[in-house]
């Protein structure tokens, strides 16, 4: 195996999907939802075939933006994209070990292209979301390693702008260092600062004809600098880096702004729309200046991006990361992509499911675990009826507790973690254990059918692998969200204690919320959280003691089988009081 040169082999690449999904909705990237012009189309349609034969020429899209932007032909360079524009840039400029500057949430690739060339990246952060900190960005650039400073604006995934005079004391500090302004947004903002250009001969002014125009698919971008810097890049970049058609797209749409001012109208039309629903779900809704928002959802960001995926619309996430978490960039999308999400995120009530005797079957395996540690640990047996009847007492809701419980009983004291080591062992053994035993408990279908006018999610006092494990076998893992476990709680605030039902709450948008679970445990959490509760007897016991256990606990209904749930949903529905 040849290693890299040593600046790519420690670094991380960027990573794109291989494959199309069909996303009815797809605003993660901020492509252009609304397509391209129809001259855009036509005139790839009736495009001169035997220009696939020969090279392309660059003159007659080159003077159509020098004449456009106000420069001169020879300020003006074409590129693949704005990407190839400001890795070029990069590649031209920057030495081993010198420094690119940044703000520390910002457009990735220059950061990527910087390592690429071995060099380093200062990053400043925001002190206030999402004002340019100025000063702070100035007094970084007395660093005299730092060859190249990059600023976005509009900023991805921020929104925000840079005002032209901070951008310009920023040029100011830095005459001896390459300035990459990066208008990628600029047209939705409908602000450009090419002029400084022209004032200053430092400064790189970088256009994309992505996510305005709609031509990420054909990858054209622009650069406008002092005529000497565009020599120099000339030198960099591969001479035919952009194909015909993507100047031939150019060309067109630069022909048809009506169309794109149109389009602009509707985006910002969309945008504040969404705004303001955004808001009404308590989320903080950052201005933005371009054709995207980016939202903090708080704790319940997990929750609308789900909600969204359902509906096989896919939204960005930064789920992992640390300045952005609980945020999405949602791409705005045509009119009818805006009443998609609002219908999405429609808030509904909330059915919160126990996974042991509720979902899952767990007879032959919980149970059994129980069973076969107890007995590999004392030496005698013990009865089904003896497990479960320890059940019923609540305040065992967890297994390991259970089997101490009646290992205690026995006369036997064992150390904790003696007990789960064991019947860990039994049960799960990395997945090869009685976990492989258990059965569902419910109609998938009918969990299909709910899911359409409810939220489904699951509290369980199993830990994550397992319950994960065992809905994925189901193939069930998808109707549920969220799914709180035992790792998501401290230990001793396990049911009957209502911490992990309050954090459903925290988590998730309802109207109500209904908890389905199989003891006095789980009816007395649901109480405390303001939930209606819902007694389900198990398939190892559906006596009569346990429905007077569970109503005395102050169950709302108790059902023999998860699958009649619809029955009271009904009424619950028609309002009707059920004793």
């Amino acid at each position: 195996m040849i290693k890299p040169k040593k600046s790519i082999e420690e670094m991380s690449g960027y990573n794109v999907p291989l494959f199309e999904r069909n996303w009815d909705i797809k605003i993660d990237s901020n492509e252009n939802n609304y397509g391209p012009s129809k001259k855009v189309t036509q005139a790839l349609s009736n495009a001169d075939i035997k220009r696939i034969s020969f090279y392309p020429y660059y003159g007659e899209i080159s003077q159509k933006l020098a004449d456009i932007t106000g420069f001169n032909i020879n300020n003006i360079k074409v590129t693949n994209g704005a990407d190839e524009a400001i890795q070029s840039i990069i590649q031209t400029y920057l030495e081993k070990d010198e420094k690119l500057i940044t703000l520390d949430c910002s457009f990735e690739m220059p950061i990527i292209y910087t390592q690429i060339q071995g060099g380093k990246v200062i990053k400043v952060p925001f002190e206030e979301k999402w004002n340019f900190p100025v000063e702070t960005f100035i007094k970084k650039l007395s660093d005299e390693s730092i060859k190249i400073v990059y600023l976005a604006t509009p900023n991805n995934p921020t929104g925000n702008i840079i005002k032209e005079s901070d951008i310009k004391r920023v040029i100011e500090s830095a005459r001896n260092k390459v300035i990459i302004v990066d208008e990628t947004y600029a047209n939705y903002s409908n602000i450009t600062y090419n002029n400084l250009a022209k004032d200053y001969n430092n400064v790189f002014i970088v256009h994309s004809m992505s996510k305005d125009y709609a031509l990420a698919g054909l990858r054209l971008g622009y650069i406008i600098s002092a005529e000497e810097n565009i020599n120099n890049l000339k030198k960099v970049i591969s001479p035919y880096s952009v194909n015909a058609y993507a100047i031939t797209a150019a060309l067109a749409a630069l022909d048809d702004m009506e169309y794109f001012y149109a389009l602009r109208d509707e985006v910002n039309k969309s945008k504040e729309e969404l705004a303001q629903l955004f808001s009404t779900l308590g989320a903080k809704v950052y201005k933005s200046y371009a054709n995207f928002l980016l939202v903090d959802f708080k704790n319940k960001a997990g929750f609308v991006y789900n909600l969204l995926k359902k509906e096989n619309i896919i939204v960005k996430f930064y789920n992992n990361h640390p300045i952005l978490k609980n945020h999405l960039r949602i791409t705005i999308p045509t009119k009818t992509g805006v009443q998609r999400i609002k219908q999405a995120l429609k808030i509904k009530p909330a059915l919160v499911f126990d996974m042991d005797g509720v979902l899952v079957d767990a007879r032959n395996s919980y149970r059994a675990a129980i069973k076969e540690t107890f007995e590999k640990l004392s030496g005698k047996p013990v009865t089904q009826k003896e497990i479960q009847d320890a059940k019923n007492l609540g305040g065992l809701n967890n297994d390991w507790d259970l089997t101490k419980y009646l290992l205690n009983k026995a006369g036997y004291d064992i150390p904790y973690e003696k007990i789960t080591e064991i019947f860990q062992e039994i049960y799960w053994n990395n997945g090869k254990g009685l976990i492989n035993n258990e059965t569902p408990l419910f109609n998938k279908e009918l969990l299909k059918e709910l899911s359409k006018e409810y939220q489904l999610s699951v509290y369980t006092g199993r830990l994550r692998q397992e319950a994960l494990y065992a809905l994925e076998r189901f193939n069930a893992d998808e109707l549920f969200y969220p799914i709180i476990t035992s790792d998501d709680i401290p230990t001793g605030k396990g049911k009957p204690d209502s911490l992990g039902l309050n954090l459903m709450k925290d988590l998730t948008y309802a109207s109500e919320y209904y908890y389905f679970g199989d003891t006095k445990d789980d009816i007395t959490a649901a109480k405390n959280a303001g939930y209606k509760a819902i007694g389900i007897l198990p398939p190892q016991d559906k006596s009569e003691h346990l429905a007077n256990s569970l109503k005395s606990e102050g169950a709302d209904y108790i059902l023999n089988s998860v699958d009649d749930i619809k029955t009271i949903l009904e009424r619950e529905t028609n309002n009707e009081k059920v004793h």
